[in-house]
């Protein structure tokens, strides 16, 4: 029998919950999550412009409830994913580990929930047998995070 991956099962929890319009739930091991009352459209400015900032380059952008609004003719919430990597730190993750690009590209989920908008990113995992992947994973757990941080913060 195959085990299921915790990171696909995590992943899984955090794409179906961001579905609910129930009270948002703590998020998943190995997610990052903060809220703000600013409006979407500035959250996501503020987004693009943290990502690009941090020498990142956007590689995809998916306007998942404007989108469903549009087709449906209903009024809908914003649900977007902003899709980001930078090729020098891929190459250092990549020369240290092969596998690793099952992480890649990096992710910011958005959306509006109870009044607020939500952002949330997933993290690299910081417990492997490699302690200089460990190492990576923490320098850019902190860069996902600040980019989380300063989009929602007022």
């Amino acid at each position: 029998m195959v085990k299921p991956d915790p990171w696909l099962l995590a992943g899984l929890s955090a794409l179906l919950g961001g579905c609910s319009t129930a009270p948002s739930p703590k998020p998943a091991p190995g997610y990052y999550e903060a809220s703000t009352t600013k409006p979407y459209g500035d959250v996501m400015a503020e987004l693009n412009l943290a990502i690009t900032e941090r020498n990142f380059r956007i590689t995809g952008h998916n306007k998942i409830g404007s989108v469903i609004r549009e087709r449906d003719h209903i009024p809908f919430p914003d649900y977007d994913t902003v899709q980001f990597c930078n090729l020098t730190h891929a190459r250092v993750m990549l020369e240290i580990e092969p596998a690793a690009v099952r992480y890649m590209p990096c992710n910011v989920a958005v959306r509006q929930q109870g009044g607020k908008v939500v952002v949330t990113t997933h993290l690299l995992p910081t417990d492997s047998a490699s302690p200089e992947l460990n190492e990576f994973a923490v320098r850019m757990n902190d860069q996902l995070k600040a980019i989380v941080d300063f989009a929602v913060e007022n």
